[in-house]
């Protein structure tokens, strides 16, 4: 993104939107790491390869056919996007942001879900956002900063650095939102 006075960042609630966690399990990832943990990793910016993600997962319930899923769901504990979200995403100056393939299956592991997805590692952080700024900051005890559910323009403020650099990350201390 270059910088420009109509420059616009976006910011993304998705990691805590519920109606897009969908009812996924891996196997044990090659790290000997649990999916919690590439979760937490993830949403803090960390840069992880491909064998930090699973390559396949699996649908949680017997009784239940996947559909085809939306572009961006949280199953499994990874961000999982469709094949047109990543086209979209890689027209972006992405940094070390990657998208690394995943095979959906439903619960018998054999039948796949229609479609073609992606793992993506939000792996850039930006010490950007402003909370004495922003709107419904709350700060937990870990010294973390959570928003609010339901952001609306302007709620949230990001210092004027966060044009330079990779168009895709994450602010820590804030935790389940990343930027566009």
């Amino acid at each position: 993104m270059t910088q420009s006075e109509n420059a616009r960042i976006w910011a993304s609630r998705a990691f805590m939107d519920s109606t897009r966690i969908k009812g996924f399990t891996a196997d044990p990832l090659p790290t000997g790491m649990s999916l919690g943990q590439m979760a937490e990793m993830n949403e803090a910016g960390e840069r992880m390869s491909a064998e930090h993600f699973p390559e396949k997962i699996f649908a949680k319930y017997p009784d239940k056919m996947e559909r085809k899923q939306s572009d961006l769901v949280l199953a499994a504990g990874a961000v999982v996007v469709s094949a047109a979200c990543a086209d979209v995403l890689r027209q972006f100056d992405l940094g070390h942001s990657s998208l690394y393939p995943i095979k959906l299956f439903q619960h018998d592991r054999k039948t796949p879900v229609e479609g073609e997805y992606f793992c993506l590692n939000i792996g850039e952080r930006k010490a950007a956002f402003l909370p004495e700024y922003s709107r419904g900051v709350t700060t937990l005890g870990s010294g973390k900063l959570l928003m609010p559910p339901n952001l609306h323009d302007d709620d949230v403020a990001i210092s004027p650095d966060a044009l330079e650099g990779p168009d895709l990350w994450v602010s820590p201390p804030l935790i389940r939102i990343f930027f566009f």
